[in-house]
């Protein structure tokens, strides 16, 4: 039982792979055990001795426990905590061992005599301290159990490295997602009661569309994945609950592709681009555009916000703090390495662009 367990610690989880691992190990023993005992060539058409049979089967029981021993408990208790003087010793001892033993089943067996007398050979001949065969079968299970047990040490490796990396990279996703929504909610709270201030009806409607805003970040960012269609919708929802105070020297215009519902996107990936536009874009005395096009070809999406940047103004949207464009860096990092390019352009006039290019599965 404790085999069992020590050989299921190093496979992958799963009734389904220890039952494999174990069928494997009976057919390979299997294998070798008919090469031992019925597959000998240079015995075919002779009669051997019965002691002949009890000496291989014994040899092949010694070897049963030479590799599983090595295997299950000398390679991790020695090897793998790298004791590796205390390793070579138990190898060594291992093969004197099984030398040992060997020796003195053939002196209780008297397999040489039997020969011997099979032969009509009366000269006794003299008994060899170091069998040959069991020193290199030895060495050969030795050599194969403990590369198998740290193959399989490297692969429980690099699986559990693998599944701390998913945890990591889970949890500091649900921690940007956590920064997101609070961020927004503060943001568009603060756009609705600055316009209670002018207009009640439009606020309502504001309301309206904040709610339908709101009923997305709730439950379809708790997945995922969402429809693209869907984080269009909440980006046009944006817009027109900005444009409910905006001053009508800004003019925002929005461009989108036909025939996205097939598509699905990870939620808030592109709004924080959008928000950032109206961020630093709306100035309280100069005019102002901000054009926003999304499009969608062969299963790639382009988005490319422009907006003029006035430094020095007080934001008039409410939206204040920049952790949302930072952490959907950082998303982009983690959702979709090698399948995303953003290029952020600067220029000294005064007009800020972003572009990404981003692949859809």
């Amino acid at each position: 039982m404790v085999f069992l367990q020590t050989m299921d610690s190093y496979a992958s989880p799963g009734k389904s792979r220890t039952a494999g691992i174990i069928i494997t190990h009976i057919l390979l023993w299997g294998l070798f055990g008919f090469m031992l005992l019925f597959y000998q060539p240079l015995s075919w058409g002779v009669k051997l001795p019965s002691v002949f049979w009890v000496k291989q089967c014994t040899n092949l029981l010694l070897l049963l426990v030479l590799f599983y021993a090595n295997y299950l408990y000398f390679v991790p208790t020695l090897l793998f905590r790298r004791q590796s003087g205390w390793f070579i010793g138990w190898i060594f001892a291992a093969l004197v061992i099984s030398l040992g033993l060997a020796y003195l089943l053939e002196s209780y067996l008297h397999v040489r005599e039997q020969f011997d007398r099979m032969r009509n050979n009366h000269t006794p001949r003299v008994r060899e301290w170091v069998d040959g065969f069991i020193l290199l079968t030895a060495l050969l299970v030795l050599g194969i159990s403990t590369s198998i047990a740290a193959v399989q040490r490297w692969q429980k490796d690099a699986r559990l490295s693998e599944e701390l990396q998913r945890q990591q990279t889970s949890a500091e996703l649900s921690f940007l997602k956590a920064q997101i929504n609070p961020h927004f909610f503060f943001n568009t709270l603060n756009s609705i009661y600055a316009l209670t201030f002018t207009d009640i009806s439009m606020s309502r409607e504001g309301l309206h569309k904040l709610s339908r805003m709101m009923r997305y970040l709730l439950y379809e960012t708790q997945q995922n994945e969402a429809s693209l269609q869907q984080e269009i919708n909440f980006i046009k929802d944006h817009i027109e609950l900005m444009k409910l105070r905006l001053h009508p020297n800004v003019h925002v215009v929005f461009q989108e592709p036909i025939l996205v519902s097939d598509y699905v996107i990870a939620p808030m990936l592109l709004f924080p681009f959008v928000e950032n536009a109206f961020k630093h874009g709306i100035s309280t005395t100069q005019p102002s555009n901000i054009l926003i096009r999304l499009s969608v070809q062969e299963n790639e999406l382009e988005l490319q916000v422009e907006n003029p940047v006035f430094l020095g103004e007080r934001s008039i949207t409410g939206h204040e703090g920049g952790i949302g464009l930072s952490n959907t860096k950082r998303r982009l990092q983690l959702l979709y390495p090698e399948k995303y390019q953003l290029k952020i352009d600067d220029n000294k006039d005064g007009l800020y662009s972003v572009t990404l290019s981003l692949q859809l599965s």
